[in-house]
């Protein structure tokens, strides 16, 4: 497979907090104690459809009024806000089991429906498209949630290691498991992700052998967000006119 560099159209998002400007949110900064625990499928959640309704008009919701400040940091009091809200409305956490992967395009779909955006979340199994897929989705703008699955059998203690970039090189950083990041990017066969406020990278070969061989595909995979496709006569007047489809894709 051919490895190409590929990533968001905008730059992610930022927090502004004590310690300095972020790479997307952290559940570490939350006030409730199961959140910092166990928020981290929240916080994907909230900062993809905050990514979403940031950069476009049709996406942004009453839930993330007032979050940006003039600079274009987000505030880190409106951010925390934010996600009590989504976890609220949408995205309950589980008390010593956190939020199973297949709640989250669930949760997506209801926030979808609620605010009419012509977008569907799915939670897709099949590893032999995942990498394709990662890449059709940030080509079209859209962040991606890659949940890093637990053990099996879940009494294991093998973890994924998550590497940082420094001159070109990718150094192990940390190492996690029953994890949910934000893909950002993808290099030199590296996804960039988002985790703790922070970035890093995570080796697509990795990756395959952790999900292979010490977890499954089927907790160990992403949640995928497209575009609807219109029907009917809409669909034959947008194929015509040429607008509306550069979201559309399989």
């Amino acid at each position: 497979m051919e490895m190409k560099r590929c990533c968001l159209r905008y730059p992610y998002l930022t927090v502004k907090t004590q310690n300095g400007p972020s790479f997307g949110g952290s559940q570490t900064w939350c006030s409730s104690r199961i959140m910092r625990r166990s928020g981290c499928g929240v916080v994907g959640m909230g900062d993809i459809l905050l990514y979403m309704g940031l950069h476009r008009p049709s996406c942004s919701t009453d839930l993330q009024y007032g979050i940006q400040r003039e600079d274009g940091d987000l505030s880190y009091p409106r951010y925390e806000r934010y996600l009590r809200r989504i976890r609220r409305k949408y995205l309950g956490i589980i008390p010593g089991l956190g939020v199973p992967g297949f709640l989250i395009p669930h949760a997506m779909n209801r926030y979808f429906r609620h605010y009419k955006m012509e977008f569907r979340a799915k939670w897709c199994i099949s590893q032999g498209k995942l990498y394709e897929r990662v890449e059709n989705s940030l080509a079209h703008d859209l962040p991606v949630l890659l949940a890093i699955g637990q053990n099996i059998p879940f009494w294991s203690r093998h973890k994924l290691v998550l590497y940082r970039q420094e001159n070109g090189e990718y150094l192990p950083a940390t190492e996690v498991k029953a994890h949910f990041v934000v893909v950002t990017g993808l290099e030199n066969g590296y996804f960039q992700v988002s985790s703790w406020g922070k970035e890093y990278y995570i080796s697509w070969q990795e990756y395959q052998k952790y999900a292979k061989k010490y977890s499954s595909f089927l907790v160990s995979n992403i949640c995928l967000i497209s575009a609807k496709e219109a029907s009917g006569s809409k669909k034959r007047k947008k194929k015509g006119s040429g607008a509306g489809t550069d979201d559309v894709f399989s």
